[in-house]
């Protein structure tokens, strides 16, 4: 019966890989999974904005009160 040679599959770490690669390589060569970038206070902080956004389109303020810098 012959031996059965393990061969060493070398681990590289995430940071490793991004050092040289954008989310969207990583992602599409399966290094990593679409949820390792999630950040879910992230996506509270762009709801803000868009509702902060939103209110200033829907509450214009006159020209004569804005001060020009």
């Amino acid at each position: 019966m012959k031996d059965k040679k393990k061969t060493h599959i070398p681990q590289t770490s995430i940071s490793e890989l991004s050092h040289g690669m954008t989310p969207s390589e990583l992602i599409s060569e399966g290094h990593v999974d679409v949820d390792y970038f999630y950040d879910p206070d992230e996506e509270e902080w762009k709801r803000e904005v868009e509702k902060m956004e939103q209110i200033v389109r829907e509450n214009k303020i006159p020209d004569s009160e804005c001060t020009p810098f």
